[in-house]
């Protein structure tokens, strides 16, 4: 017999593995997971960037190298934060294994077993994974249209110690919301005057499909109190697992240190090629084919929940990122309901709230289906709606 779990290992299955399971059932239309189209993915640009950079590359590629990552590469993501209004040197950046590793590292930096953190009600399920196994006091902060409910939030930290603020400012997961600039000079201002930290997740910032581009909040911190993280998963492919996180140079320097205890350091090989792509092909045309097939998908879908979800129903509208949120009617359970989906499945609500776990919510992914996909399978969501509306009802 083997010894049992540590405790913080010995939860029940996260929201992050239902996610993957139920994005893997065949014979199902998959709204479930937070997939890219796999067929806008530059194949061939990435193993022209692959083959290019193993060719040309000095001898050490295959040594150990800095744990912050490629120094070329950093210099170009140092540059990009610079434009968004960020001051950024490349020591202040540190390349991680996605934009998932980026949130562990941070939560095992800073929390230690009932230490305050405050996320979004409803936030993203990895994050909440990430999070769960420090043990931290969980405040929930409702969502609104322009981002978290900051009046809560200064509640809060007014009376509680608060260490870390999650927040997802650009399409939120699950919601697709994005926080207005008035927020996010006031989250920046927050976090300075009650000595918190901002983890500001960013993987969808350049999947903006209308309206105008916001300033991250880390551009209107002064102090020291946001770490930015960013990910080439969703504007490249996951499959290359880099993301970075760009802080304080202390914070980074801390980072640094914890991260030789997990992996080291980030493949050299992935983030050369990387540096190739960047250096040999346009990144910004690539994002562009990416928001014109998003953009399509995205106005299909919301045009469908309108067409065929009852009118008992409501969803969000975003203007960018991956995913749609529906709300039920306060009588249904996204959880039931999904347990009665033979053709479509997708991400019940409940586990996307760290306090409330609300049940009458979903959401949809639009990126990773096609477009008839999306037709046939909002419709069999309507048709699954009504029959539950009407047993409720009855």
């Amino acid at each position: 017999m083997l010894p049992k779990n540590a405790f913080r290992n010995s939860q029940k299955s996260s929201g992050l593995a239902d996610l993957f399971s139920l994005s893997d059932q065949a014979n199902t239309i998959s709204f479930s997971g937070g997939y890219p189209d796999a067929a806008l993915f530059p194949k061939k640009e990435l193993q022209k960037a692959f083959q290019k950079r193993l060719t040309t590359a000095a001898p050490d590629l295959f040594q150990y190298r800095s744990v912050l990552g490629d120094l070329n590469l950093r210099q170009k993501l140092a540059n990009y934060a610079q434009s968004l209004q960020i001051e950024c040197s490349t020591e202040q950046i540190m390349f991680t294994q996605g934009g998932q590793q980026a949130i562990k590292l941070l939560a095992s930096l800073f929390l230690n077993a009932g230490d305050g953190l405050a996320v979004e009600g409803p936030t993203y399920v990895g994050a909440i994974a990430a999070f769960n196994e420090y043990q931290p006091t969980y405040y929930e902060i409702p969502m609104e249209a322009d981002g978290m409910n900051l009046d809560v939030l200064e509640e809060q930290l007014q009376t509680n110690q608060i260490k870390l603020i999650y927040t997802i400012p650009n399409f939120q997961n699950p919601t697709g919301y994005c926080m207005s600039i008035a927020k996010r000079k006031r989250l920046a201002q927050l976090a300075a005057d009650y000595n918190a930290l901002v983890i500001e997740d960013d993987p969808y910032r350049e999947l903006r499909y209308a309206g105008q581009a916001m300033p991250p909040i880390k551009a209107f911190d002064k102090t020291g109190n946001v770490a930015l993280i960013g990910s080439f998963s969703k504007i490249l492919s996951p499959a290359l697992r880099t993301g970075w996180v760009i802080a304080k140079r202390s914070i980074i320097n801390d980072l640094a240190n914890l991260r030789l205890a997990f992996d080291c350091q980030s493949p050299n090989v992935v983030l050369e090629a990387i540096d190739q792509y960047l250096t040999d092909t346009s990144l910004t045309d690539h994002i562009q084919q990416l928001r014109r097939s998003y953009q399509q998908k995205l106005a299909t879908m919301l045009a469908c929940l309108q067409k065929y979800l009852p009118d008992e129903c409501h969803f969000s509208k975003p203007q960018g990122g991956f995913f749609v949120w529906v709300t039920l009617p306060a009588g249904l359970d996204a959880q039931k309901l999904l347990q009665l989906s033979k053709k479509v499945t997708f991400l019940p609500g409940s586990s996307m709230f760290v306090n409330s776990h609300e049940e009458n919510h979903l959401r949809l992914n639009f990126t990773g289906v096609s477009l008839d996909e999306i037709q046939y399978g909002c419709q069999e969501l309507g048709n699954l709606m009504r029959t539950a509306l009407l047993t409720v009802q009855n």
